[in-house]
């Protein structure tokens, strides 16, 4: 594995939501199917979707204004093709455009910059039409010359894009015709049309980008988007404006402007005030912003895993009998009430609930099978079993980032290996020191986030495969990606060779129905052998001004405030 895949593996730890994006899984390779997914959202006082401005509407736009949403954290690039921070891929899509778009249900895969579906010529090879009379900011034409370029230049290894991972399915991107390109794929991909959806793919000028070079382009970016960059001030506020002579219409809004406001609290009383249109709301809010009479709130669920992981190439945890016991230690709704309470769902098979409905996965068998109750006894008779009646011989050390969702996790763990002997210390690191410990092991119990999308894909292929068997392997001193790596290496098995099998082949497939029991057999494989201990996804609660109008936020909503189905404004 090289440290350029790693680093492409991180875009998807502990995503943070910048929702004025409307979407948590931006940036995610993961994501849907045709079939149709289900975003669990609920909109207060609303109906779903927007729609096109009416003409009553219009005579109220007056300018539009400038709409003014929050984030918790900085951009360090704007650069769709470097970028590794999920809000930024969600706000990146007001900049740039992508071939395809998801319906705001999440059900349709919409061209968008392509001018008609996919055109497949064999399993491997696909001809996408482009829109004609597409302008860049810089008032230039989008032409195949553009997309070729965009999707290449991710797939250079020399220019070290952390997006390349995502293509990799790709061999190369052709300019068949000044408005028609040519995807030659390296194997037929289940996740084609989503990949084409997502800020990983999007279309860049290829003049201004290579004039410009990666730093400059990602401080001053040229997109085709509904907005044009303006300014960037660190640490506080990222404006843009409109762009005139968008290819889909003209937005109302007249600028947008992203203030950076690291504390949710902060930006809450900020929109509560007028300060700002859009802010997160935390939990211990909900209930002020149900009851505020000018907002608008909806919740919009993360297609995310959070949980433990245990260090199996450590003892007591290369024991599957230990490994099993913790999981009768914990009481997973007293986790799941401790971390992110009502903003929270249980999940299983180590996916959202929502990728377990969508996929009628048996995840109802699953939480009778895997995630038993709370019962010390039969916890301390498999410690006994394996060894361990008398403790484990040493203080463990489980790791935590700061934030109180995944340390109160490691808490109820340490006071519950207490209650049977064991002694645990919770260590609080930073990001990078969290990131250093899963590439080397160095330790024994530690917390984990992943944002994996809508399809199974994106968690079993980045959590669950063998990363000795990709190309290139393990770099030196790197021991695996905080995902069952360690078991490959201090438990590989014949069965473990086949899961690594099934789920490099389902992503190959485009049979739902075979990939759904690849699924199954991986997700029924690897819940048997207890490698984490699963707690929740994350939902979202976003809330808004009521001046905003025809603005609807949903967890597949690229760029809400103006897209196909929706052009937002700020009343008058």
């Amino acid at each position: 594995m090289t440290d350029e895949r790693l680093k492409l593996d991180r875009r998807h730890f502990l995503a943070t939501s910048g929702l004025l994006g409307g979407t948590a899984l931006a940036g995610c390779s993961g994501g849907g199917n045709d079939q149709g997914t289900t975003a669990d959202t609920t909109a207060a006082g609303t109906s779903g979707g927007g729609s096109e401005t009416t003409d009553q509407q219009q005579q109220n736009v007056q300018g539009g204004g400038t709409f003014v949403g929050t984030t918790a954290e900085d951009a360090t690039t704007l650069d769709p093709r470097m970028n590794e921070l999920a809000w930024v891929n969600g706000f990146l899509h007001y900049i740039f455009d992508t071939l395809y778009v998801l319906s705001p249900d999440g059900k349709q895969f919409q061209p968008h910059l392509a001018a008609d579906q996919p055109q497949k010529q064999d399993e491997t090879t696909f001809v996408v039409p482009l829109k004609q009379g597409v302008k860049f900011h810089d008032g230039s034409e989008l032409t195949a010359e553009d997309v070729a370029y965009s999707f290449n230049w991710v797939l250079n290894p020399d220019n070290k894009s952390p997006n390349r991972s995502n293509l990799d399915f790709i061999d190369s991107v052709e300019a068949s015709g000044d408005y028609e390109v040519t995807f030659n794929l390296n194997y037929p991909f289940a996740l084609f049309k989503l990949t084409l959806a997502g800020m990983n793919a999007a279309v860049v000028p290829k003049k201004q980008a290579e004039s410009q070079g990666t730093k400059k382009f990602g401080s001053k970016p040229v997109g085709s988007g509904p907005f044009t960059f303006q300014k960037h001030v660190s640490s506080s506020h990222i404006t843009l404006a409109r762009n005139e002579d968008y290819f889909l219409k003209k937005p109302n809004l007249a600028s947008l402007k992203m203030r950076v406001i690291p504390k949710p609290q902060v930006q809450f009383v900020e929109l509560a005030t007028g300060g700002v249109h859009q802010a997160t709301v935390p939990k211990n809010l909900l209930k002020k912003a149900q009851a505020e009479q000018g907002i608008k709130m909806t919740r919009i669920s993360h297609f995310d895993y959070n949980g433990l992981i245990f260090n199996t190439m450590r003892e007591p945890f290369g024991s599957l009998k230990v490994r099993k016991a913790m999981q009768y230690l914990v009481d997973y709704d007293e986790m799941l009430k401790a971390t992110k309470g009502t903003l929270g769902k249980r999940s299983y098979g180590f996916m959202p609930k929502e990728v377990n409905k969508s996929w009628e996965f048996p995840w109802k068998e699953w939480k009778q099978k895997y995630y038993p109750d709370k019962n010390h006894d039969k916890a301390k008779q498999l410690l006994q079993e394996a060894g361990y009646g008398d403790g484990v011989g040493k203080t463990l050390k489980i790791s935590s980032l700061a934030s109180s969702k995944f340390k109160n996790m490691a808490i109820i763990l340490q006071n519950e290996l207490k209650k049977v002997g064991i002694e645990a210390n919770v260590r609080e690191v930073t990001i990078g020191q969290w990131l250093d410990e899963l590439d080397s092991g160095e330790f024994d119990v530690n917390i984990y986030g992943w944002s994996g999308g809508q399809d199974p894909d994106g968690f079993f292929y980045y959590l669950f495969r063998d990363l000795r068997n990709d190309e290139g392997g393990l770099s030196e001193g790197i021991v695996g990606n905080a995902s069952a790596s360690y078991l490959y290496k201090s438990q590989d098995s014949d069965e473990l060779q086949q899961v690594d099998e099934t789920i490099r082949q389902a992503r190959r497939l485009t049979d739902e129905s075979k990939r759904k029991e690849m699924y199954i057999d991986a997700a029924e494989t690897w819940q048997g052998l207890y490698p984490h201990i699963p707690v929740f996804s994350e939902q979202a609660a976003t809330a808004w001004s009521k001046n905003v109008k025809d603005y609807e936020p949903t967890a597949f909503n690229a760029q809400p405030l103006c897209n196909e189905w929706s052009n937002a404004y700020i009343k008058k």
